[in-house]
C-alpha cells in the first residue's frame, strides 16, 4: 500500500497530562493509528519504591492518518491541543523515527533501570531517621541492596549502612 493511501505520521500535542485521553479518543476515530511511546521506571518516594509508566515524550504522541480525511477530526478530538505544524502545515514525521520507536515492542514501552550510585558520589537520604541528610558512598553491597554512606554526624564522619531504596543520587556540581 502506498503511504498516501495508508496515511502519514504526524506529531500530535496533547493537553497537559492528557496523552492517554488523546490516544484513546484518536484511536476510536477509525482510520487513525496511534503510537504513544512510554517509559517504565522505578520511582522512589517517601512511601517506598514503585514502578511507574509515563509518556516518553510528555505532551506528545504520534498519529498516522490520511490528512484529507481526518485532519479536522484529529485537531478537534478531546485531549488534543493541536497537530505540530510549521507555517500552518502539519509536519510529517519521518518513517525511520516511527520504526525506531516501534522497536520498543508492541506496547512501545522503554524500561529504564535506576543506576547504582558509584563509590565516591554524593547521595541524599530520602527516608528514615536520617532523612534529608547527605553523604558520600563508601561501598555497595548489591545482593542485599545495601549501601554504606559516610555522613557527618555530631561533628565527625561516620559510616552508615542503609537500603539502596532509602537514598537518591545528588546531581553533579560540575
Amino acid at each position: 500500500m502506498s503511504a498516501a493511501r495508508h496515511g502519514f505520521w504526524f506529531c500530535v500535542r496533547s493537553r497537559p497530562r492528557q496523552e492517554s485521553v488523546a490516544a484513546r479518543n484518536l484511536g476510536s476515530l477509525g482510520g487513525v493509528e496511534i503510537l504513544m511511546p512510554r517509559v517504565r521506571r522505578n520511582r522512589r518516594g517517601h512511601d517506598g519504591p514503585r514502578v511507574v509508566v509515563e509518556p516518553l515524550f510528555p505532551g506528545y504522541l504520534f498519529a498516522r492518518y490520511v490528512p484529507e480525511d481526518f485532519h479536522g477530526q484529529v485537531r478537534n478530538t478531546r485531549g488534543v491541543l493541536h497537530v505540530v505544524s510549521k507555517s500552518g502545515q502539519a509536519v510529517q514525521v519521518d518513517e525511520s523515527v516511527i520504526s525506531a520507536l516501534r522497536q520498543l515492542g508492541p506496547e512501545a514501552i522503554l524500561t529504564l533501570e535506576d543506576p547504582l550510585p558509584e563509590v565516591g558520589r554524593k547521595v541524599r537520604i530520602i527516608r528514615g531517621v536520617l532523612e534529608g541528610g547527605e553523604g558520600e558512598v563508601l561501598r555497595l553491597a548489591p545482593p542485599g541492596r545495601r549501601i554504606s554512606v559516610l555522613m557527618n554526624l555530631l561533628g565527625s564522619d561516620q559510616p552508615v549502612d542503609l537500603s539502596l531504596d532509602d537514598v537518591e543520587p545528588l546531581a553533579d556540581e560540575s
